[in-house]
């Protein structure tokens, strides 16, 4: 499905007939993987048509519907019970695809418009019309109320760089990975023009919707320093919640002329023809049953990610998940030691993301459900490819994508991991155990997305924390440098886990779809997380117990709450 000219760098490793662990009964052996049983090119690429006919999928629209229908009807073929909506109402806007509806006009002539500002208000097609005025970042002006504000993104720091930009936007430190000779080296700074995919989550992460909205600005023109084809249909990342002031998203080539002009004070005329209306969210929760499913016996373990999200892989996880429930489907329920519990979100792309939505979570309506939770999985971003821009094109470096595989700080876990990598030759796919140090005692990349729930726990010594109210412990012996920012808005389980994600790149905008999809990594890396819930299905509890050390994640928070840590 994707081309190029080329090669994707995979690893030629011979597959080791390990056997993983015995079923007390038949001599059943989890491995090696049965190859009939895992999903095909042919499948791969039908349930990604499904997501790729459904863009952008956003909670509450018609394309999200779609796309949540075909999951859970592809569940219950492969024998998923007991599937349950949780349900609630949400104010969501909209807008149409169709550019006519969100348009620039400054000094009477028109620009081209990269895409809208989610979740920022509205106006008629006459548009809101005002001065526009320049924000400096270095010396920003006093009052931008009623004014149309022009702002264009920081740029990267310089060196020393603080510990939040090393973590965030460099390349951290690693316990393995494959082809690690492609990368670029660890903590410095990666230049577009080699990958973008460290410098789009930079000026992402600036959240320079924030401005209009403390400011009262009539309308926000930001401007990113990429060209068009990087920046046209990136939606507003993190997500704001509703806020009343019409924004727009120019390119590099578009947003010079008109920052020249808000330093002149020129006028200009933005429309927004959005509208907010009652929608429906909901998240999708399922089992698929082990031998013990509905007895006090019964073990579980999640199968989590999030469902909406503009792009091809921004979020096509669930699709991973079917793949794993899929396989697990053809082995008898008697000889699955453990259920696979379906827990798919869905406030991601929501107004004010996770924490606008605390109190509707199906996990925190289930505070018991830990006594039953003894492991995660979580998958995300499959099959994403890297992408850099020369000379204001944007051109495939023909790698994939920067993937991290994490797990919790356990060495079999870890070795099951590297082998498993081995296994399914996921190039550049990265093994990282945030919960201890590298290899040159430095931080390793902080694991990300739905699948924390699985580490917050272990941060504190506080038995009342709950889904989002975990405040440290003053009596705890252990370190108090993390804030519990994260643990605010995931549920604290404290089980064995592994988490898969790739960095997203130019999976942020909705034109990325399936002709920059790769099957073949979509493939390798579920193979991978198929064998890595079979570790969490049939080994011993003890063996794969976490262990709480030298936590390097503790010093930087990667929350959605959390301000970027922005160097002059």
């Amino acid at each position: 499905m994707f081309n190029t000219n080329k090669p994707i760098f995979i690893a030629i490793i011979p597959i080791v007939l390990i056997s993983l662990v015995s079923c007390s009964k038949d001599n059943f052996s989890f491995l090696p993987l049965n190859e009939q049983w895992i999903v095909n090119e042919k499948e791969a690429t039908e349930w990604s048509m499904v997501k790729h006919n459904n863009l952008p999928t956003l909670t509450g629209s018609i394309e999200w519907k779609n796309y949540m229908n075909f999951l859970e009807n592809e569940f219950k073929k492969f024998g998923v019970v007991d599937i349950y909506r949780n349900t609630w109402e949400f104010d969501k806007w909209t807008i149409s695809e169709d550019p006519s509806n969100w348009t620039l006009s400054v000094d009477g002539n028109d620009v081209r418009v990269a895409y809208y500002g989610a979740y920022s208000g509205k106006t008629d097609l006459n548009g809101v019309t005002a001065e526009l005025i320049y924000y400096d970042h270095d010396n920003p002006p006093s009052d931008i109320k009623d004014k149309i504000v022009v702002i264009p993104t920081r740029k990267h720091p310089s060196k020393p760089y603080s510990t939040n930009y090393l973590t965030n936007f460099t390349y951290n430190e690693y316990e393995y990975v494959l082809d690690g000779d492609t990368l670029p080296e660890p903590f410095e700074f990666v230049d577009p023009e080699v990958s973008f995919t460290f410098d789009i989550w930079y000026q992402l992460a600036q959240r320079l919707d924030q401005i209009p909205e403390d400011g009262e600005a009539a309308g926000a023109v930001i401007v990113y320093d990429m060209a068009y084809d990087r920046t046209k249909g990136l939606y507003t990342f993190p997500v704001p919640d509703h806020y009343d002031s019409p924004t727009l998203i120019l390119s590099r080539e578009d947003g010079a002329g008109v920052i020249e002009a808000s330093k002149e004070k020129k006028e200009a005329t933005i429309v927004l023809n959005s509208k907010i209306e009652k929608s429906e969210a909901y998240q999708l929760i399922g089992y698929l049953p082990g031998k013990d499913y509905g007895t006090d016996k019964d073990e579980q373990i999640i199968l989590t990610n999030h469902t909406d999200g503009p792009s091809i892989t921004q979020d096509n996880g669930a699709l991973g998940i079917l793949g794993i429930i899929k396989y697990f489907s053809n082995i008898p329920q008697e000889k699955r030691d453990r259920t696979l519990l379906i827990y798919l979100d869905c406030r991601h792309y929501m107004p004010g993301m996770e924490q606008a939505h605390k109190d509707v979570s199906w996990l925190k309506k289930n505070p018991n459900l830990k006594d039953k939770v003894v492991g995660l999985i979580q998958a995300e971003h499959l099959g994403e490819m890297d992408y850099k821009e020369v000379n204001g094109e944007v051109l495939p470096t023909g790698y994939t994508e920067q993937s991290y595989l994490w797990t919790r700080n356990n060495d079999y876990l870890v070795e099951s991991a590297k082998n498993a990598l081995d296994r399914y030759g996921w190039s550049r796919g990265i093994l990282s155990v945030p919960e201890r140090p590298g290899p040159n005692g430095n931080i390793q990349q902080v694991w990300w997305g739905v699948g924390i729930i699985a580490l917050a726990n272990e941060l504190r010594d506080n038995e009342d924390c709950d889904e989002y109210s975990c405040d440290e412990s003053l009596t705890s012996n252990s370190p108090l440098i993390w804030n519990g920012s994260s643990c605010e808005v995931w549920t604290c389980l404290n089980v064995p886990a592994y988490g898969q994600g790739g960095f997203l790149g130019y999976y942020w905008n909705k034109y990325s779809d399936i002709s920059k999809w790769n099957s073949e990594l979509f493939i390798q890396q579920t193979s991978t997380m198929i064998d890595l819930t079979g570790v969490l299905m049939y080994s011993d509890l003890e063996k794969i117990k976490p262990i709480l050390g030298d936590q390097s994640f503790r010093n930087t928070d990667m929350s959605i709450a959390a301000p970027i840590d922005i160097e002059e």
